[in-house]
């Protein structure tokens, strides 16, 4: 009896309980190895950071309740605020534990986004660039840039992929893939509401599924012609997943990711996020390869409707007590252990980044929310060479308007320049453009005037974070 590839091959749900690799991206056309890299400008990456923990606060921040505080009509009567200096006030009530490290925080006040959807603000988050749905399909994730520029540092012993995510899946964009990038490069989600439960303990039934399929792949050979033609890139894609997967599956590192005790979930907070934060620490402290891992905390800051309604299932109450609770342990964690280099800590080799999609308006609706908002938001930075204390950019007295930019430029930053700063302290050269693309359109990695986009874009990094 002939063997068909559906015998053969893994199912989406077979995919998913392995943890999420992207290899939807499998079907997009590759580029034509090598890729035609060529430097567009004169940047200087500083190379100031290992690894990179980004956070992405789905459904967008409220600025003016949280990391621009400003006391409004609107303001709760409850918030506590706190002045920590000059520059800086945070409420009590919202932020318990974050004053303490205002001393390693920066503050980017001036950011501005290309969107008000959450679809395309999360698309744009994910890519650092704007949503074209003409050529969407090829555009990979701005991780999987990350792994294949940091491919030739891997180390022998690597086994985790360059680029990881936590429960990016359920985000309104869900993980984007690798695009033209060959399908290594991918991220690999994990979803930590289930893997700590299906990883961290018995594995003999994974083990089975992993060798099952295996086994399947090597008798890939007596596949017709005709079908293992159609196939085509592909079939490599998925024997490169499953050869990744067997040597996670007999790496101890990979186990021992998915141990958290029960006093670490209660200080890390045992839910999508809290589990999310701990799953990027033992991710860093493995050091088995990973250099970048995104964490979705669950797009729980929409709050179109009663914003401090402590009655409400989500309330900016919860989500913020929730926030401040995961990175301050985070914080504290990766500040106690020992880096790679002498006299560095985890920290100090690890940058954390934290930012939303967009924005919420400096106002309240009728129902006692904020909407989304374009204009101005802010994102938090520390670690991995970043100089805390800093504040960049400058609002008005509502969190409304953009006063000062704050960074040298004319422009408001963007995400975009969010990823040229992440790519820059990797020591990735940020002006890198690809020419042989599968639509033989040029792919910078920082675009200035974004298909897709309204507005020209500085492509610089945000230096003062640096300096």
């Amino acid at each position: 009896m002939e063997r068909r590839l559906s015998d053969l091959f893994p199912t989406r749900r077979d995919i998913l309980k392995l943890g999420g690799l992207a290899l939807a991206g499998s079907w997009v056309e590759r580029v034509t190895w090598p890729l035609e890299v060529k430097a567009a400008g004169t940047a200087k990456p500083r190379g100031t950071a290992r690894q990179v923990i980004f956070i992405e606060m789905g459904g967008a921040i409220s600025q003016p309740d949280c990391w621009d505080f400003k006391e409004t009509r609107w303001t709760a009567k409850d918030l506590n605020p706190q002045k920590i200096n000059a520059d800086v006030t945070l409420s009590k009530t919202l932020f318990p534990r974050m004053a303490e490290y205002m001393n390693r925080i920066s503050f980017v006040r001036s950011m501005r986004a290309n969107e008000l959807i959450h679809f395309v603000g999360q698309y744009h988050t994910q890519t650092a660039r704007a949503l074209n749905v003409a050529i969407a399909r090829e555009i990979p994730a701005f991780g999987s840039i990350i792994a294949c520029e940091l491919e030739s540092k891997r180390k022998a012993d690597d086994t985790f992929p360059t680029y990881m995510s936590t429960y990016l899946t359920k985000a309104r964009a869900g993980s984007i893939g690798s695009g033209f990038l060959p399908t290594r490069f991918s991220g690999l989600d994990l979803d930590p509401t289930v893997v700590f439960d299906s990883f961290g303990g018995n594995n003999e039934g994974l083990n089975r599924l992993l060798e099952e399929r295996w086994r399947l792949l090597e008798e890939f050979a007596k596949v017709s012609d005709a079908e293992r033609k159609s196939l085509g890139k592909a079939a490599s894609d998925y024997k490169s997943f499953y050869g990744d997967a067997r040597k996670l599956q007999y790496d101890p590192r990979w186990h021992g990711l998915f141990t958290a005790s029960g006093d670490e979930k209660k200080k890390y907070g045992d839910d999508e996020f809290g589990m999310g934060c701990i799953l990027a620490r033992n991710i860093v402290e493995a050091d088995a390869g990973c250099r970048f891992v995104y964490i979705y905390d669950g797009d729980k800051w929409d709050h179109h409707s009663y914003i401090f309604d402590k009655s409400r299932p989500s309330n900016h109450y919860y989500t913020c007590n929730r926030l401040d609770q995961g990175l301050t342990a985070l914080i504290d964690d990766l500040a106690s252990m020992n880096g790679k280099e002498p006299g560095k800590t985890l920290l100090d080799e690890t940058m954390i980044v934290c930012s939303s999609e967009f924005g919420r308006t400096p106002w309240m609706n009728p129902v006692s929310g904020r909407d989304h908002y374009r204009d101005a938001y802010t994102t938090l930075w520390l670690g991995g060479g970043v100089k805390g204390g800093r504040v960049i950019g400058k609002t008005d007295e509502e969190a409304a308007k953009v006063l000062d930019p704050g960074w040298g430029h004319k422009q408001q930053p963007y995400m975009d320049n969010v990823a040229a700063t992440i790519y820059s302290a990797l020591g990735i050269d940020w002006l890198k453009s690809i020419a042989n693309t599968p639509s033989g359109r040029v792919y910078e990695y920082i675009q200035t005037a974004p298909l897709g986009g309204s507005e020209f874009i500085s492509n610089d990094e945000i230096a003062p974070l640096f300096e």
